[in-house]
């Protein structure tokens, strides 16, 4: 059944031959007894070694095919190449000394793959043997009944029967062509005046730029959603939509581009995973119909900085999917082994939730193609076009077909960063819900001016208070060894459970660790920005920022772990000097809110500089403006009498030269 690779199978060089043999024979449908009796004779040795596990493993592949398939992916047959005369008494010794191993049963009992080492098509294990009917590396007998069952699965959709008829086929493709899901406007937004619509916007706080938007939806079923996603939803819990969703959700569903900006925790990941569910089913379900085999490559790609960001926006993904045939998702994220990674996109999957930085590297290795992604979605698009992910996400965009939809999303963009982003999207739909830049309504913040050398002991008493402290707790610090040291501080001191979490740690202990606080398991979280963006952490209702984030962005994505989808939350800030390049941008900030602030940050000399040098270059910036509309006036009225004189030369020329023309004539 298997040769490994170390006999004359292999995919590796071999001794030059005067002439190359072929590796495998195709076997031809021939008499049941007789094949049976060739293949006995051929593979004795083999099956001399072949335990009873293989065997039931070849039963139970043989049970999932049909009767007429049995010969075809027999897994008993031999996997040896054909070899000449010359060679067989070489090659029987060698394969003597390699069916003394047995043969690996079970995928978890094969190793993992070293660098430059053949993978398991199936499990991404160390591809051992080699399968005879597929030519395709395999790590034991499970995976090769596997691969095999998965085989015959494809050719049933890509080579159908002959004896099918037409009409079953056409019966077929409308019968999925009755499960899309393109958007139609319902009849109760159908209804709505102009008026209406710009009430209804106004009274949600959304703001809207683009041509053509849609109407807002105000229910899910305005979708006209098929009856799997809504049990996904339902089962979700997915109620009502939130402000972002009802006016994402019609204009992605319509295959517009988008970019939205939306308080944290809003619902912004529903708004556009929704989309994407529907538009590539859509598009899978085309596929499957005319036998197109485009629906087994990625269809949709979704960007996010972090790893943990991007898991969860896989598993709520899963969750929309659930139940939709033929849709399957693949996380390429660094801090994971890659084998798995790259088997996971061999098996055909139709939507991509990576990092950039992994993915880059499983394009550069060409192991996944991204030629028919036809929805590209950057969350957190603020960090994402920043300098140290920008370069990234260009090349990636650069490798992505010119016609295709693109969703941005993120509760912070800078003008910069917009005027960037608007260069990708193609007639875009702008989405603003409530105000720019600006901390959820829902958070309560509280802003403390704390010394340095005394954080640890404001920290203690907000722990030990039972007015403040509401576990589990999420605190933010700006190093990793910190995380490490508060952490084990807070555990000793206030016996509270206690754990930390930052980039160094291995992926595994980073999971386990955003369990237990998702579960309460613990009480106590102390991160770095790790855990700052996207991520809903919905039994959280108490964030501390411990050491202030470089930026004001950067600090209202962190309280906003706090207060998801409207509930509400809490999140204190601690501030000094030492944080005082923050001080104008986190002010100006703050002031809208009617925010007590202390006496210490307002006062601030640091604070009144800052206002005076703004105020300075806002007076240079529109004295530079002035001086500039002056000299392009001068610059007009030189170029008006430029034309002038010009023109004036122009027709005493033409003058001229019909004065020399009649002279001309008239000698004539």
């Amino acid at each position: 059944m298997f040769v490994p690779r170390s006999v004359s199978v292999k995919k590796t060089t071999r001794p030059v031959q005067p002439k190359p043999l072929p590796i495998k024979k195709v076997q031809q449908q021939t008499d049941p007894t007789t094949q049976s009796e060739n293949t006995a004779n051929s593979s004795s040795t083999v099956a001399s070694t072949t335990t009873c596990t293989s065997e039931n493993l070849d039963r139970e592949l043989r049970s999932e095919l049909p009767q007429g398939n049995t010969a075809e992916i027999d897994p008993s047959t031999s996997l040896k190449g054909d070899c000449s005369e010359d060679e067989q008494g070489v090659s029987k010794k060698d394969d003597s000394d390699d069916e003394d191993e047995p043969i690996v049963s079970f995928s978890k009992n094969q190793r993992w793959p070293e660098e430059g080492e053949p993978v398991c098509v199936v499990c991404g294990r160390y591809g051992e043997y080699i399968c005879d009917q597929t030519d395709r590396d395999v790590c034991s007998l499970e995976c090769k009944a596997k691969h095999l069952a998965l085989v015959h699965h494809k050719k049933q959709y890509l080579q159908p029967e002959a004896s099918s008829s037409r009409e079953e086929r056409e019966e077929t493709d409308n019968s999925l062509s009755e499960s899309q899901n393109l958007y139609k406007e319902h009849s109760t937004l159908s209804q709505l005046s102009s008026e209406q619509v710009e009430e209804i916007r106004k009274q949600l706080g959304i703001a809207v730029r683009g041509k053509d938007v849609p109407k807002p939806v105000l229910e899910f079923f305005h979708c006209r959603l098929n009856d799997t996603v809504s049990a996904n939803m339902s089962a979700a819990k997915y109620e009502m939509p939130t402000p972002v969703q009802m006016q994402v959700l019609p204009a992605g569903m319509m295959g517009r581009d988008v970019m939205a900006a939306a308080p944290t925790g809003s619902g912004k990941t529903a708004a556009f995973l929704l989309p994407v569910v529907v538009n590539v089913f859509r598009a899978v379900s085309d596929a499957v119909g005319s036998r197109d085999p485009r629906w087994t490559r990625p269809l949709a790609l979704v960007l996010a900085p972090t790893r943990e960001l991007c898991m969860q926006v896989e598993d709520q993904a899963k969750q929309l999917m659930k139940g939709l045939p033929h849709m399957r998702t693949a996380l390429l994220v660094g801090g994971l082994p890659l084998p798995p990674q790259v088997h996971r996109l061999q098996q055909g999957v139709q939507v991509l939730v990576a990092t950039p930085g992994r993915l880059l590297d499983i394009l550069h290795r060409k192991d996944v193609s991204l030629e028919c992604v036809e929805t590209l979605v950057v969350d957190e698009l603020d960090t994402m076009l920043q300098l140290g992910f920008r370069q990234q996400v260009l090349e990636i965009i650069d490798s992505l077909p010119t016609q295709r939809q693109t969703l941005m999303f993120s509760a912070t963009i800078p003008q910069s960063i917009e005027v960037l982003a608007a260069s990708i999207l193609n007639n875009p739909v702008y989405v603003l819900v409530g105000q720019a830049s600006t901390p959820s309504p829902s958070v309560k913040q509280t802003i403390l001016w704390v010394e340095e050398n005394s954080k640890k002991k404001m920290l203690f008493t907000i722990l030990q208070d039972p007015r403040h402290y509401q576990p589990p707790v999420l605190v933010f610090v700006d190093s990793r060894m910190g995380a490490d040291l508060l952490a084990e501080a807070v555990q000793t001191k206030c016996n509270i459970r206690a754990l930390s979490m930052h980039g160094d740690k291995p992926q595994s202990e980073r999971s386990a660790a955003l369990e237990s606080l998702l579960r309460g398991e613990v009480d106590v979280v102390v991160a770095t920005g790790v855990l700052g963006r996207g991520l809903d952490l919905c039994r959280v209702r108490l964030v501390i920022v411990f050491d202030m984030p470089p930026s004001v962005n950067e600090y209202i994505h962190q309280i906003g772990r706090a207060g998801r989808l409207g509930s509400s939350g809490r999140a204190m800030a601690f501030i000094n000097n030492n944080n005082k390049g923050l001080f104008l941008d986190l002010v100006d900030t703050l002031n809208p809110l009617h925010l007590h602030m202390p006496s210490q940050l307002v006062n601030s000399p640091h604070l009144q500089q800052q206002r005076e040098r703004r105020e300075r270059r806002r007076a240079r910036e529109d004295g530079e403006t002035t001086s500039r509309s002056e000299q392009h006036g001068e610059k007009w009225v030189q170029q008006r009498h430029s034309n002038a004189a010009y023109m004036q030369r122009q027709r005493a020329k033409r003058g001229r030269e019909q004065e020399g023309s009649k002279a001309k004539h008239h000698k004539k």
